[in-house]
């Protein structure tokens, strides 16, 4: 059994596990859900041979993949932080169930970047978006990130810890936390 890292604002984020691979490849073979994301390899062997890595990164503290679930245990979606620089950290993977409430999202990718910033230490968090995803880009401006970069598909973006925490704040008034 994983152990449970967060249970906050009435979710939970714990580790990613062998278990969770048929949700996540659910997940990511979902057309819908996934036009904005990298292509996975839709085999189930396969899905569980990256995970088994992705565990040996976790030991390492290389990267941190988790999975949202309620009290009850359901799966609602997932998201990941890697690329943990000195510095900073990458946030992504962010994908949820099409009937999965909205604020489980939001509040999941805000207790990924607490994990990012307070655990890890990070003082910035890197993520990127496609151009097409446009409410996430909304979402995202929110924090007022500083564009960094962009090319034909995506915006890059940085994340100061001291923006986050600010904007946050505005963002958990909205679930009443």
């Amino acid at each position: 059994m994983n152990p449970i890292y967060f249970k906050k604002y009435g979710i939970i984020q714990r580790f990613v596990d062998e278990s969770d691979a048929e949700f996540i490849l659910q997940l990511r073979k979902d057309a819908k859900l996934s036009r904005f994301l990298s292509k996975t390899d839709p085999d189930f062997k396969n899905q569980i041979e990256w995970i088994k890595c992705y565990k040996e990164r976790e030991k390492k503290k290389l990267e941190y993949y988790f999975i949202t679930v309620n009290e009850d245990g359901e799966r609602f979606g997932v998201v990941r932080l890697y690329n943990i620089k000195e510095n900073f950290f990458t946030a992504g993977s962010w994908l949820f169930k099409q009937n999965a409430p909205i604020h489980y999202s939001i509040l999941s990718d805000i207790m990924n970047r607490e994990f990012g910033f307070s655990v890890i230490g990070s003082d910035y968090c890197h993520f990127d978006v496609r151009k097409s995803n446009k409410p996430v880009i909304k979402y995202h401006n929110r924090f007022n990130p500083e564009l960094i970069d962009e090319d034909d598909l995506n915006y890059y973006f940085r994340l100061s810890k001291e923006n986050f925490e600010i904007n946050k704040l505005k963002q958990l008034k909205l679930f009443g936390y």
